[in-house]
């Protein structure tokens, strides 16, 4: 699968990226909204591993854009920052997935396995 990380940790972005390699999928990074918003519309991802506190915008707000752009695209929310509040309004949106930072990688894998199985990109 094509994968975005938007992420602005450079350390955590590398490191996803790297397990991303790994199990054989790829990926493109991108620190800031406005940077995510114009790789989005320049190249064909599978999916957006979106982190929801970015220094430009919240990443939830991205979340219409990516939909209006594709509207079958599946996004994964990443949040240091939890709360309950943030979690629902996050989650009405219709993401795949909220992971709360850290988090293991291995929570990740089946269900990249799983996106990967159903777009027929085994």
């Amino acid at each position: 699968m094509n994968i975005l990380i938007v992420e602005d940790d450079v350390y955590c972005a590398q490191s996803i990226g790297e397990i991303l390699e790994r199990w054989g999928h790829n990926f493109e990074k991108a620190r800031s909204g406005k940077e995510a918003l114009q790789r989005f519309t320049k190249n064909m991802f599978d999916m957006v591993l979106l982190d929801i506190f970015l220094p430009d915008i919240e990443g939830h707000r991205l979340i219409p854009q990516f939909k209006e752009l594709c509207p079958n695209i599946g996004i994964v929310t990443m949040t240091g920052h939890n709360s309950r509040e943030l979690e629902m309004q996050v989650r009405k949106q219709g993401i795949l997935y909220y992971m709360i930072k850290p988090f293991e990688t291995a929570h990740l894998k089946p269900l990249l396995d799983h996106i990967s199985q159903k777009r027929g990109q085994q």
